[in-house]
């Protein structure tokens, strides 16, 4: 395939770089206000995709991503990927296995051009392809099967660029191929094994990729609509290599790759195909074979290929395939593979390059699949720390500070100070040394401070003067006579207060508050005093903050670890503000680690397990913010900064908020949007004076503008996937009760048995889609939505006949929701026996049945009286028991749970078949406040009405007693209940068992084992508790079980129904079959063992209708 292209080109280019000229891919980028880091999702054939060598990517109307690769075409939603193949023996599948170029036209049909067999259209109703291929016999057909470039005309029709036959214009609703010679001038000549790419542009104009040359054509159609095609000449068309790709931009610029020559940007204006110069970048592009061009909605150029010195059977480390231009600046950033970073580019080969509706980036590798980038998911600029590599920042950060000089200093707790000038991204570190008295006192930092004249820093080891001119430290320590003493810690912040010039304020680890004489170099220490009742409160003198506001130009306030101390600085004594457990608008909890007052008076408190506390000066009452009762992300609470919207920016233990005081409602971020960690330190927030925020953590810190964090504001289209009838998808066609595929399904009509369904359904939005939420209802069944977190299925069991409507929908991975969704009608009909014209026909047959019945009596009467009354006593006889039968089943089923629980630690499956005397099988589940899982699996015994009866006491005293912790407890009571109701030698075997985290107990009486497979070591134990039947014998002492359980274990609980299946021969299925089927098909999803076990016991039986109910329930940890 690749090697045909480059000998088109015919091109004095190393061989080594041949193979790859076909292939298409990638992109540049601009300069931002903010230099976010680009992080790359890796995606490859270990998650599904049917091989790594990307070729062409396109997105369709839908959503859906679209992936051509050498073996298979992928169809992703973000989850999952459909991959459809060329089969010989099925004419509706795929003509090429390889989707060297593809095209969603106007309408919305996906076109797929392969590299040896021709063209495919996408049917995406019945999800068949139709085939379009070259027959010699036929001068209408397709020129060639080999295709490499696909575009649309403004009348839906097709142009296709072939390996070695020139172009053909397809007009789509003929199946009619017009070829190449027939639309050129006589005397216009394109070597018909020279072209690259073929691109029709918004002015409707046609240009083609060749060897040496652009060509470029006015268009004008015929009366039978063949495009006649006039040249058109513009400056610099002529290129000693070639035309390897083009890109038309948001803006209407084409844009031309080339390889070797570089970048070339077309001028509508004077008709000039000029090269684009980059400011130190045109050895970058001129290194390239530029096989793919794509734009992005801020205006950046992706630039995609291979180097020109390509080594194919080698990864080159440091020649980028993919660049990003910007395009008003002129900048160029090149993007490496760089193998200590899972985020990097997998990849310096770059074949197909597309950023979707949503703005995020696919990147096509030639060996190494696909490359995922969104800009948008990366909200916050980071500086991770490093404790391997010099000259990088260590340990966790403790504070920040700006000078005029725009120098960023750092606290660094194990570090040192450091200073970082960004302009230069140049770093200088200031550490102790034991043999230099000039150097800072310790290398845990915690505080800064900037006089004007000098910095003032706040170690683990005393109060540092620095002087940045002579590099400088002095060493104040409060108890001098031992340096390492927690009493010489300083804590988060260092201020001075205007009205008390000369005077540094801040809290130690020991010392309580400590006011700095600077120019006498004296302390003066504020501690708590047993004896004086207006000392510092905090026993352990252990103050985290200090704050001043000028509303309040007497009080000093501090946070400690027992609550809001406040210095009056005129009498120096303290009032307190603190916990009280009683008191719900008092302080949330004693430790305090930040103070914020906003514009209405209000001081915002950050306190390390109580949450935000807004306390109103006013009323002297605090309101209590927290994890249980809003949206804040956890209790430990660092620091909070404002922004110019007046919303509060907070650090905490889970990630940053975005906290509006007005609305009170919280905006959450975490790893996913570039944090540093989860966790944040106290002091360790600040705010430039142009508004840029800092935060620092365990493992680094984020720094950003807040005007910059944007939630991501594309709705995702919501799509139904699947639609599964008793846990087995739906097939298009034929009986089916779909006749289109689910998506393109507006109604769906089902018989009254097929009544357990699932329905599938995806947000297509790719940026970060395991955050995407879902809801769903049914109408007429359910009122309220399903708020299911990312649980991408809904399913309903044991629905009534009648007319429902299922709606679902979805949010983005920031919170942002599609409420119009998608819907479905779905009309589940009643059985024969129960519709408008069943009784109709049993009043027609009743009338005249009595008519006939009173004639035949009248004329038989002496003769046949005793005959009659014997017959009509047998007629009525059979009508009860048949009644009673049916009422016996309904009885049964009515029993059983409408829904599963939907709980994310578990994937749960049932099957019920009830036989043709109902037996009495019957399961149902609870789930406890605690969040324990009970299931219960029983089996009546006897047959009928009184099994029914049986079931529906159980199915009472299980909903009685479900939330007991003590199963032999719930066994006792169930029992006792039977024995008292004199159910007449009726009782009930059952299995119980509760999951509560990884702990599972489990009691059984009278019935088969319980199977547990372990995944760990594959294998499978039979859980066997012998015990009566409950209602037998009172005061059995039933055995009780417990184990541990973990992911990937799963459990099988059965009835005896399949276990003793009878086949023709009379032989019993038994136990031990049913434990092989079982560790063979353990490892797959419940729905799939449970179809494993139903299909062994069809065969086993010849799909006979079984002699007792067959019942299983599975449980998969997940």
């Amino acid at each position: 395939m690749e090697t045909n292209m480059v000998n088109n080109l015919n091109l004095k280019l190393s061989s080594k770089y041949s193979a790859f000229f076909l292939i298409l891919l990638m992109f540049t980028s601009i300069a931002i206000a903010q230099k976010k880091p680009v992080k790359f999702n890796r995606i490859t054939s270990s998650n599904g995709l049917s091989q790594n060598r990307v070729i062409s990517i396109v997105q369709d109307h839908d959503g859906f991503i679209w992936i051509g690769t050498e073996d298979g075409l992928n169809k992703f939603d973000g989850y999952n990927f459909e991959i459809f193949n060329r089969n010989p023996d099925d004419s509706l599948s795929l003509n090429d296995n390889a989707g060297n170029a593809m095209l969603v036209a106007k309408d919305g049909t996906l076109w797929i051009g392969g590299t040896l067999t021709g063209l495919s259209k996408y049917n995406s109703a019945t999800k068949t392809f139709t085939r379009y291929n070259n027959n010699h016999s036929d001068p209408n057909s397709l020129a060639e099967d080999i295709i490499v470039s696909l575009n649309e005309d403004t009348n839906g029709n097709l142009w296709i660029a072939t390996r070695n036959k020139g172009f053909d214009y397809m007009k789509v609703n003929e199946g009619k191929f017009i070829h190449m010679i027939n639309m050129l001038p006589p005397d216009y000549k394109i070597p018909e094994n020279k072209i690259f790419f073929i691109h029709q542009d918004k002015q409707n104009n046609l240009w083609i990729g060749g060897a040496g040359k652009i060509h470029y054509f006015k268009i004008s159609y015929s009366q039978a609509g063949v495009p006649i095609l006039q040249p058109i000449k513009i400056e610099n068309q002529i290129l000693k290599t070639a035309a390897t790709s083009i890109k038309e931009d948001n803006d209407g610029n084409i844009w031309i790759g080339t390889p070797g020559e570089g970048l070339f940007r077309f001028d509508y204006k004077d008709k000039t195909l000029k090269k684009f110069e980059i400011t130190d970048g045109n050895t970058l592009l001129n290194s390239l074979i530029i096989i793919a061009l794509e734009s992005d909605e801020i205006g950046n150029l992706w630039i995609g290929g291979l180097p020109i010195d390509d080594n194919p059977d080698a990864e080159r480390e440091t020649v980028p395939g993919l660049l990003r231009l910007n395009i008003q600046s002129k900048e160029i950033e090149k993007f490496l593979v760089d193998p200590k970073d899972q985020k990097s580019l997998s990849s310096n080969r770059i074949l197909s390059l597309l950023v979707d509706k949503t703005g995020v980036l696919w990147v096509g590798t030639y060996l190494s699949g696909l490359n995922v980038y969104d800009k948008s998911v990366i909200k916050f600029s980071l500086v991770a720390t490093d404790q391997d590599e010099t000259n990088k920042i260590k340990g966790p950060i403790r504070g920040f500070y700006i000078d005029n000089n725009k120098i960023l200093w750092i606290a660094s707790q194990g570090g040192g100070l450091i200073s970082y000038d960004r302009s230069k991204d140049k770093y200088e570190f200031f550490t102790h040394s034991e043999n230099e008295p000039s150097s800072i006192s310790d290398d845990i930092v915690r505080s800064i401070y900037d006089d004007g004249k000098y910095m003032w820093i706040g170690t683990d080891q005393g109060l540092n003067r620095f002087d940045k001119k002579t590099k400088t430290f002095k060493r104040f320590y409060i108890d001098p006579s031992n340096p390492n003493l927690n009493v010489n810690g300083i804590n988060y912040n260092i201020i001075e207060i205007d009205k008390m010039p000369g005077y540094l304020w801040f809290g130690t680890n020991g010392s309580g508050l400590v006011r700095f004489d600077k120019e006498k170099e004296t302390f003066k220490k504020y501690t708590y005093d047993p004896e004086d009742a207006a000392s510092l409160s905090s026993r352990a003198n252990h103050v985290r903050t200090v704050w001043y506001s000028k509303s309040r130009p007497d009080e000093l306030w501090a946070g400690t670890t027992n609550g809001i101390n406040i210095l009056n600085l005129k009498t120096e004594t303290f009032r307190y503000y603190n916990y009280n457990p009683k008191d719900s608008t008092s302080l949330s909890h004693p430790n305090v680690l930040n103070f914020y007052e906003d514009k209405r008076g209000y001081i915002w408190i950050a306190t390390y397990g109580g949450g935000l506390n807004r306390f109103d000066p006013k009323t002297e009452k605090f309101l209590r913010l927290t994890q249980e009762n809003s949206g804040l992300p956890n209790n430990g609470v660092y620091g909070s900064l404002p922004d110019e919207e007046g919303n509060l920016w907070i650090s905490t233990n889970n990630g940053i908020t975005k906290f509006n005081p007005n609305t009170f409602q919280f905006r959450n971020y975490s790893v996913d949007d570039g944090l540093q960690s989860e966790e944040f330190n106290g002091g360790a927030y600040y705010k430039a004076p142009d508004g840029e925020m800092f935060f620092g953590g365990i493992k680094g810190f984020n720094y950003f503008y807040p005007s910059e964090v944007i939630d991501n504001k594309f709705i995702p289209n919501i799509v139904l996937t699947d639609l599964k009838i008793f846990n087995e998808s739906v097939k298009v066609g034929g009986d089916s009760p779909l006749k289109v595929q689910i998506s393109k399904t507006d109604e769906i009509v089902l018989p009254y048995w097929q009544n357990d369904i699932s329905f599938e359904y995806v947000a297509l939005h790719y940026s970060n889609p395991s955050k995407n939420k879902y809801a769903f209802k049914l109408e007429n069944y359910e009122d309220d939505w399903r708020y299911v977190g990312n649980v991408r299925i809904a399913t309903y069991t044991n629905l009534d006949p009648g007319e429902y409507v299922f709606r679902v929908k979805g949010s983005n991975n920031d919170g942002l929701w599609n409420e119009e969704g998608k819907s479905i009608r779905l009309i589940i009909k009643p059985p024969w026996w129960r519709t408008n014209l069943a009784y109709a026909s049993y009043f027609v047959i009743l009338l005249v049945g009595g008519f006939s019945f009173d004639r035949y009596q009248r004329s038989r009467i002496k003769s046949t009286e005793q005959r009659r009354a014997q017959l009509a006593l047998l007629r009525a006889e059979n009508q009860r028991k048949t009644k009673e039968l049916e009422e016996a089943r309904q009885l049964q089923l009515s029993m059983l749970p409408k829904n599963l629980p939907q709980l994310p630690q578990f994937d749960i499956a049932v099957y019920m078949k009830t036989a043709t005397e109902v037996g009495g099988d019957y399961y149902d589940f609870h789930v406890g406040m605690d969040g324990t899982l009970t299931v219960v699996i029983g089996d009546a015994t006897g047959h009928g009405m009184r099994a029914g009866t049986m079931v529906t006491t159980t199915k009472s005293l299980f909903s009685s007693h479900a939330s007991n912790p003590d199963i032999l407890f719930t066994f006792q009571e169930i029992t006792r209940c039977i024995k008292t109701m004199n159910m007449h030698m009726l009782s009930m075997c059952l299995t119980i068992l509760k999951i509560n985290g990884n702990k599972m107990q489990i009691s059984a009486a009278g019935m088969p084992p319980a199977l547990l497979y372990r995944d760990k070591t594959k294998l499978v134990e039979e859980i066997i508790l012998k015990g009566m039947p409950l209602g037998a014998v009172q005061d059995f002492p039933y055995e009780l079980r417990e184990t541990e359980i973990n992911p990937g274990d799963t459990i099988l609980l059965m009835s005896d129904g399949l276990p003793e299946l009878f086949n023709k021969e009379k032989e019993m299925f038994g136990y031990e079959r049913v434990m092989d089927i079982y560790k063979n098909s353990a490892s797959k999803n419940p729905e799939e063992i449970i179809d494993e076990l139903k299909s062994e016991g069809n065969s086993w039986s010849d799909n006979k209708e079984p002699d007792d109910d067959v019942t299983f329930v599975v449980i998969k940890v997940k």
